[in-house]
């Protein structure tokens, strides 16, 4: 069989969670490439810094959008990225996602559930969305827990139906309740999921709706594994040729604005 050609649909980039002021903060660096071609990733989506209790996440969204952007800057083939929104600065944070999705610098926005301590539908919330929708730009909502899923997705609703044109991708953690996201799926058009290979194949109900009538609603995410492992996992999934190729290349590709590439063997 030929090597898949995958896109992680969401890599944040990692930093120290003890970070307390910005100057403790050291600029993403890493070379993705060598680690890419050994685990046969062929596509990143790089979203901001992940640590929801650092400080630099409700005071430096301007510098961790252009950190994406430098990063992206080095691989542009390869990479794709995500851009911070600070809701305590919406008119920055505006320009600069209108500005980097406009020069084709960045694909859309990223935001976690955690750090909306307001609500992901809260007022200061929707100007991002309309922003997105505006744009065609899709917002990636990541949530780091199931408790945190469960108290944020009735806010979820809120927001699809509010935006009938946005395109919302929900990063849930292992364990989410397939039922819930199933539900979701079948009520909004423009809502996909972001899954781990694991996630999938624990899940046989998830999967069979993949198989069947999901398959273009769900992308692959090589997080909590690595990118070997990970792949691994997602070839030993029981899909179909045409639901294992939209679920680790096709979906993340139309998403993202990646290059078309072979079909699996």
């Amino acid at each position: 069989m030929a090597s898949p050609a995958i896109i992680d649909s969401l890599f944040c980039i990692p930093k120290n969670t003890k970070v307390t002021q910005v100057t403790d903060c050291v600029p993403f660096a890493q070379d993705l490439s060598p680690q890419m071609k050994s685990s046969g990733v062929r596509g990143v989506v790089l979203a901001p810094c992940s640590c929801s209790h650092c400080q630099r996440d409700w005071h430096c969204s301007d510098r961790k959008s252009d950190e994406v952007r430098d990063a992206v800057k080095k691989d542009p083939e390869q990479l794709r990225g995500l851009s911070s929104y600070d809701p305590l600065r919406i008119g920055d944070s505006l320009r600069w996602i209108d500005d980097s999705v406009r020069a084709g610098e960045l694909r859309g926005a990223y935001t976690q559930a955690e750090s909306c301590v307001s609500g992901l539908d809260a007022a200061r919330m929707y100007p991002l969305y309309g922003l997105c929708a505006k744009l065609r730009a899709p917002v990636v909502l990541e949530f780091a827990s199931r408790q945190s899923w469960q108290h944020h997705r009735p806010e979820v609703e809120v927001v699809a139906a509010d935006f009938p044109d946005l395109d919302i991708l929900l990063a849930t953690p292992l364990g989410t309740d397939s039922v819930s996201m199933i539900r979701l799926l079948q009520r909004f058009p423009r809502i996909a999921f972001l899954v781990s290979p694991q996630q999938l194949q624990a899940d046989m109900l998830f999967c069979e709706y993949v198989e069947v009538q999901g398959r273009e609603r769900v992308a692959f995410r090589g997080h909590p594994q690595s990118w070997t492992a990970a792949v691994e996992t997602a070839e030993a999934i029981s899909l179909s040729g045409a639901a294992r190729q939209a679920y680790l290349f096709e979906n993340g590709a139309r998403l993202f604005g990646f290059p078309q590439a072979v079909e699996i063997q």
